[in-house]
């Protein structure tokens, strides 16, 4: 259950937020997003955008809100989210610095529809595929009531960027290029890794004051 905790600080809100972000890299999706809707007019190229970030937006909040749910119905407990969200959250984050881009492999392994793009491959699993999804839910593991509205107020922001991202693929191709889009993967791929390795500290720190004192740590 949600608990009351003193209202997150500036440094957790900016955390969760970065870790959104790297996880979705919109600049990647956004060149991606340019390519397969090549040719399109105007109108048809903003519905697909507002859908794509529309799906992407309700599939994290999903898992934001049901995460609790899902631990309960399974029997996972909020630590086994940790280490597993730590690990995805990990590999992904080794394929932005040193493999294939996870956005292009994604897009590139979904045969769709040239006329229905928004919802599979862009919505999922290219903006919200595995990496953010675990990254969501080992956020939501132990949160105060405060902790997770900021957590949904990053989903939504994110959500309005993804949007603004795609609106402007063709113009942000443009200038980055193929060499630019690689560094900000890159980037993105390096702040993904020290979430990782967060979300796997933090799980470690937990196993350590359960074996301490396990009674302490039931109740909590």
């Amino acid at each position: 259950m949600f608990h009351l905790r003193p209202f997150p600080t500036l440094a957790f809100a900016l955390g969760v937020f970065t870790s959104l972000f790297s996880v979705i890299n919109p600049t990647s999706a956004a060149v991606i997003f340019s390519g397969l809707t090549a040719g399109w007019d105007r109108a048809k190229v903003r519905r697909t955008a507002f859908r794509a970030s529309f799906t992407a937006t309700c599939v994290m909040v999903g898992f934001a809100l049901l995460g609790k749910v899902v631990f309960g119905v399974f029997g996972f407990t909020s630590l086994a989210m940790r280490f597993v969200g730590g690990i995805l959250v990990m590999y992904s984050a080794m394929g932005m610095l040193y493999g294939e881009d996870p956005h292009l492999k994604d897009a590139t392994h979904e045969k769709p529809n040239s006329t229905d793009i928004a919802v599979i491959p862009l919505g999922i699993p290219m903006l919200a595929g595995p990496g953010t999804i675990s990254t969501v839910m080992g956020f939501t593991a132990g949160l105060s009531i405060s902790e997770a509205l900021v957590l949904l107020a990053a989903i939504l922001v994110n959500g309005w960027l993804i949007h603004m991202f795609l609106l402007q693929a063709r113009w942000i191709t443009g200038r980055l290029g193929s060499t630019g889009t690689k560094i900000v993967t890159k980037l993105m791929g390096l702040i993904l890794a020290a979430v990782a390795m967060q979300f796997l500290i933090n799980g470690v720190k937990e196993v350590a004051a359960e074996i301490r004192n396990p009674v302490v740590a039931a109740e909590i």
